[in-house]
C-alpha cells in the first residue's frame, strides 16, 4: 500500500513539473491580416483592383497534420491560433458574392496564399496574403475603356448613349451613362459588341467596378442564330443601387444566368440598362452611372 502511494506521489510530481517546464502550453500566437492584394501577371488580366473583403484562414495544429479551418474573416482582423511551431498557414480569398453580407464565399477565380512557417505564442505573425488569377482561367472579356475603341455598344433601341471619360472616372477612363432629370420615358442600354461562348461546365463570374446615384440593371442577352436572322434572349441577372458616391467592386456570380438560359444557346452578350423612375432616381439631378474594369471570367471544372 506505501508503494503504491508511493508510485502515485511520484507520478503526479512528475506531472507537475511536466506543466512547470510547458508555461506556454495553451497560449495562443495571434495571425493578423490588415490589407491582401491580387497579382496581375500579364496586362491581359487587366487591373489589379480588388474587392477581397475575407480570408479563410485554415493552419495546422502540428507539423504534418491536416489543415484546420480556424474561420472565416473580414480584413483587418486579428485572431488566436493555437498552433505551434512548425506548421503550414493557409488562406483562402474570400469575397461577398454579388456584393451581399450573407452570401460569403471562396473566390475561386485566386489562387490560395500560404507560408510555411514557425508560430510562437504569445507573439503576433502579421500576414499580408498575395493572391493571383489560376492557371485555366478564361478571360473571356477584360474592359478598363483605356484603350482606343471599346468592346460596348449602343443598343439600337436605346434612348442615350455613353462616354468614355476621364471626369469622375475610377483609373484612367471609365463609361459614363447620363439620363436627364426630366426624362422618365427614355432609357439607356448597351451591350458587348462580340457575341461569347461560355460553358455551363465550370464558374463564370463578372467583375466589375461602379458608381451611381441612380438604380441600374446588368444582364446577359442569350444569343440565338438561325439561318435567317441573329435574336437575343434577354436574361436579367442583378440590379445595382446607389453607392452615395463610392465606387465599389463587385463579384456576381453569373453560374444561373449560364446553365438556365430560357435560350440555351450557350452564346452571350453582357449588358447594361438604365430608366429613371419618378419613386427612386434622384429628385433634381441627373441620372449618373459609371462602370470601370470589367472582367467575364470562366473557369472549367
Amino acid at each position: 500500500m506505501k508503494r503504491i502511494l508511493l508510485l502515485a506521489f511520484m507520478f503526479a510530481l512528475a506531472f507537475c513539473s511536466c506543466k512547470e517546464n510547458d508555461p506556454m502550453e495553451g497560449v495562443p500566437t495571434y495571425i493578423r491580416v490588415d490589407e491582401a492584394f491580387v497579382d496581375i501577371v500579364d496586362p491581359s488580366q487587366g487591373s489589379a483592383l480588388h474587392n477581397i473583403s475575407d480570408c479563410w484562414l485554415y493552419a495546422q495544429s502540428k507539423e504534418g497534420e491536416k489543415l484546420d479551418l480556424i474561420g472565416v474573416f473580414e480584413i483587418p482582423f486579428e485572431v488566436p491560433v493555437l498552433s505551434s511551431g512548425k506548421v503550414r498557414v493557409e488562406i483562402e480569398p474570400g469575397i461577398k458574392t454579388s456584393g451581399l453580407d450573407a452570401d460569403r464565399d471562396v473566390y475561386t477565380m485566386l489562387t490560395n496564399y500560404y507560408i510555411d512557417t514557425v508560430l510562437t505564442p504569445n507573439t503576433t505573425m502579421v500576414l499580408t496574403p498575395h493572391y493571383s488569377y489560376r492557371q485555366g482561367v478564361n478571360f473571356i472579356l477584360v474592359e478598363s475603356f483605356d484603350q482606343l475603341g471599346s468592346k460596348f455598344e449602343k443598343s439600337d433601341s436605346s434612348t442615350y448613349g455613353f462616354e468614355i471619360t476621364q471626369d469622375g472616372a475610377l483609373e484612367g477612363l471609365s463609361m459614363k451613362i447620363e439620363i436627364p432629370q426630366d426624362d422618365y420615358t427614355g432609357h439607356f442600354e448597351c451591350r458587348t459588341s462580340n457575341v461569347y461562348p461560355i460553358s455551363e461546365n465550370g464558374v463564370t463570374f463578372l467583375e466589375m467596378s461602379y458608381k451611381c446615384n441612380d438604380y441600374f440593371n446588368f444582364g446577359m442577352f442569350g444569343v440565338v442564330e438561325s439561318a435567317t436572322a441573329t435574336t437575343g434572349v434577354r436574361e436579367n441577372v442583378m440590379t445595382l443601387y446607389p453607392t452615395d458616391g463610392k465606387w465599389k467592386r463587385i463579384y456576381i456570380n453569373l453560374n444561373y444566368a449560364v446553365t438556365n438560359s430560357s435560350s440555351n444557346c450557350g452564346q452571350f452578350q453582357p449588358f447594361y440598362t438604365a430608366v429613371r423612375i419618378d419613386t427612386l432616381s434622384p429628385v433634381g439631378q441627373n441620372s449618373e452611372i459609371y462602370i470601370d474594369n470589367i472582367k467575364l471570367l470562366h473557369l472549367e471544372n
